[in-house]
């Protein structure tokens, strides 16, 4: 009886610490959820800006560039992507409800993208993947899945980002994923998952643009810097 009594408190203390574990957040996570609300929707009206300059420069022929910051990022997902005149509904439809409070750090070997879900019994979870983004010779823009953790938990990248089947966490990815290349796809930019040494890769493909799809995007500068990211390209002819 004391055996099956010690053995019990062993399990509840190694529940608690396991959900506990799952609740812990990265450093950068919580520290862009402390945003100034005040702040946050002039850094995400911004952010709007740049994007809605970025892609009108793409739509005709010639040379763009464009920065972005991870706190113009971060701010647009706090405030700006809730407003009805935060962006399209096509831009707004790329987060799923399910998805919580998302949030981006930005270095120079890649981004980290955290957010929160609810995970039923356990609770709200932290979900954070590691991405490095690069650029392939067929003119596509290539997201490589390095790391993926369930609070301070690593998560295996198959069950958490191709099946789905194993976790409320690995379904929510899977739904993130799902609705990103929904909204690619409407947006003239079809997602493809590829393989890297066993680590996913969504590549997504360009769009054609003109009235008439007469002119090609091509993108030749993807560079990440401490909480920046900077792009630039050609508009041409085809």
């Amino acid at each position: 009886m004391a055996t099956l009594a010690a053995f019990s408190v062993v399990a509840a203390l190694a529940i608690a610490v396991f959900f506990r574990a799952l609740r812990q957040a990265p450093e950068f996570y919580q520290a862009a959820l402390q945003g100034d609300p005040a702040t946050q929707k002039t850094l995400g009206r911004e952010m709007q800006m740049r994007s809605v300059e970025l892609a009108s420069h793409a739509q005709v022929a010639g040379r763009w560039q464009q920065t972005f910051t991870a706190e113009q990022i971060n701010a647009w997902l706090a405030v700006t992507r809730f407003e009805p005149a935060g962006g399209s509904s096509d831009a707004r439809g790329w987060i799923p409800d399910a998805v919580i409070d998302p949030r981006v750090a930005i270095e120079p070997d890649g981004i980290t993208l955290a957010c929160r879900f609810d995970a039923g019994i356990a609770g709200q979870i932290v979900v954070s993947l590691q991405v490095e983004a690069f650029l392939t010779e067929s003119n596509e823009i290539g997201l490589r899945i390095r790391k993926a953790r369930a609070g301070a938990i690593p998560a295996p990248l198959d069950l958490v980002l191709i099946s789905g089947d194993m976790t409320d966490a690995g379904r929510s990815a899977d739904l993130v994923l799902d609705r990103i290349s929904e909204a690619l796809a409407r947006a003239g930019c079809p997602a493809s998952l590829s393989q890297i040494d066993g680590d996913p890769v969504v590549l997504i493909s360009l769009p054609s643009v003109g009235k008439r799809g007469e002119l090609t995007i091509h993108l030749d500068t993807l560079r990440m810097s401490a909480g920046k990211l900077e792009v630039a390209g050609t508009t041409k002819r085809r």
